[in-house]
């Protein structure tokens, strides 16, 4: 299975589904990740980028491509994201992809989803992941992250830069993992647990996840790679 998480800032993706994509990756699934930016207000974005290419490989991440949109400034109304969104989609022919909550608190996470659902317009199964300040999040998928639930931190630990914010703390991390294990009612034999909501979910014949042949998507007329891309392969 492909798996593309796409994040607006580094350490969104670790955060959401961090564990998920470790243990993706160790069962030899594909995981692909795009950050939109190099979270430049809240940080050195040189910094922030090694951080993320670290974070990457910790994962065992396939590739990771990080872009140069700037920092708070992301805009659901511009085409330059969809159609940067949809190139790396189209790249990473995904079966799956995760990303921000529609709901989130920040607009820039907001703009990153609502961006993502236009440009994965073709790709059946689409999730959310949440981190420790979305709000009004409703979960439908619970994975059970328990045997790596400290690998995650350890991977949150990379982004050292960021050690001031509270909810990049350990308490924080595994406090929301708990929590939506108890949540989950699985409690009984699940300790921790990452939660996603469902934007759309297909099954095929086989009740597998349906997936539409790359073949078949169309593409961006002239589609080019985009600028400035940072690709850690």
């Amino acid at each position: 299975m492909n798996i593309l998480a796409i994040g607006a800032h580094p350490d969104d993706i670790e955060l959401g589904c961090g564990g998920l994509l470790i243990k993706a990756a160790r069962q030899g699934h594909s995981v692909f990740m795009y950050t939109l930016t190099r979270g430049a207000a809240s940080g050195d974005p040189e910094q922030r980028t090694k951080e993320l290419m670290q974070s990457a490989k910790f994962i065992g991440a396939k590739a990771l491509w990080i872009d140069n949109f700037e920092d708070t400034r992301l805009n659901v109304s511009s085409t330059d994201l969809i159609n940067h969104i949809e190139f790396f989609i189209n790249k990473a022919d995904p079966d799956l992809i995760i990303t921000h909550s529609l709901g989130d608190v920040h607009h820039d996470h907001r703009a990153v989803a609502s961006s993502t659902i236009e440009a994965g317009r073709f790709i059946p199964n689409i999730m959310s992941y949440e981190i420790p300040l979305t709000k009004d999040f409703k979960p439908q998928v619970y994975y059970d992250i328990s045997d790596v639930v400290d690998e995650k931190v350890e991977l949150i630990k990379i982004f050292w830069s960021q050690q001031s914010k509270l909810y990049l703390k350990a308490n924080a991390i595994k406090g929301l993992a708990e929590y939506r294990a108890l949540q989950s009612r699985l409690n009984t034999s699940i300790n921790y647990v990452e939660a996603f909501e469902v934007l759309k979910i297909c099954f095929g014949k086989e009740f597998k996840l349906w997936k539409v042949p790359n073949d078949r998507i169309p593409k961006i007329a002239g589609a080019t790679r985009p600028k400035e891309i940072i690709e850690l392969i």
